[in-house]
């Protein structure tokens, strides 16, 4: 490279959005250029660099050992970078018109909607709840193009472009309807492998609450019925003579009104961690910080009037 000429550090940028999505089109997505732009950015960091960054493999991409080392070398300094850029924005809730957008499930948003309404009171700021895709990967696409501010979900796996914390943690119980033919009052593992399940299936791997936070393998169960939601697992046993699982403060919050008991899991289980995720580059971020501390607060409180 010339001496006089002035090196590109958005080459950088780009290089690191393809290694990290392994395709132009999708990092042109992200960083909202086009794909021609994006490719002609690689071109010139290959010039710079003398050797071949990525290879063409079927219809996608791969980067060679060289943009591997590269890779590794620059992530982390880039995004320090980014941080320290980006917390330096200031943000007064009092003064400012916003409004952000979280993934989460339907446990999480029943649990932080009446504090948050309260909290909210008074400023013109919005956090407003969807449903999350059904992919990991869409989830993933959402925080890296922030398209959504935040994901709270279980067992998010870690990433350096992404960050989380633990802002929850509750434990499985067993369900069965009041007036269960063979369940009274506990449930042993011979019945709990007896009975008739409903399921509720999560992205991880297309895994079952059970599977998903149990510490053995467990033996194929029979199905009875599967549901998209806890509240509408609840409501099935509750009129059915099959059992599921659910978190405890959910399900002792609908107990009563539906009409169900909730008995201690027969079956070794590990505790429900739920993550708040958000990309890395914005954890400086003073209106990010705000929200993060905002829905651990929420969070806390909830958790607090469900021991009450």
């Amino acid at each position: 490279m010339p001496q006089n000429k002035q090196f590109d550090l958005n080459l950088l940028r780009v290089f690191l959005v393809v290694c990290r999505r392994g395709s132009f089109t999708l990092a042109a997505e992200e960083l909202d250029l086009t794909q021609s732009s994006v490719s002609n950015a690689i071109a010139r960091l290959k010039s710079v660099v003398g050797e071949d960054l990525f290879l063409r493999v079927g219809r996608g991409i791969e980067p060679t050992a060289t943009a591997k080392q590269l890779y590794e070398q620059l992530e982390g300094p880039l995004l320090s970078i980014e941080k320290v850029i980006l917390g330096m924005e200031s943000f007064d809730p009092e003064k400012t018109t916003r409004q952000f957008k979280v993934y989460a499930n339907d446990v999480v948003i029943r649990t932080l909607q009446t504090p948050l309404e309260k909290m909210l009171e008074g400023i013109d700021i919005d956090i407003i709840f969807c449903e999350p895709p059904s992919l990991d990967s869409e989830l993933e696409t959402a925080l890296q193009m922030e398209q959504v501010d935040m994901v709270i979900d279980v067992n998010f796996p870690q990433q350096a472009s992404l960050s989380r914390q633990k802002v929850m943690e509750d434990s499985l119980v067993c369900v069965a309807a009041n007036n269960h033919p063979r369940i009274k009052g506990s449930i042993t593992r011979e019945q709990y492998f007896n009975e008739k399940h409903v399921f509720m299936r999560l992205r991880r791997a297309n895994l079952t609450i059970a599977d998903l936070f149990t510490t053995e393998v467990l033996p194929k169960r029979q199905m009875h019925s599967e549901q998209s939601s806890l509240l509408s697992l609840l409501a099935t046993i509750s009129k059915s003579q099959a059992i599921g699982l659910s978190t405890k403060m959910y399900a002792h919050e609908y107990a009563e009104v539906l009409g169900y008991q909730v008995l201690e899991v027969p079956i070794e289980v590990k505790p429900v961690e739920m993550y708040m995720v958000w990309k890395t580059k914005l954890t400086q971020n003073p209106a990010h910080q705000w929200l993060r501390k905002t829905i651990s607060t929420a969070m806390g409180k909830s958790q607090l009037q469900s021991f009450h």
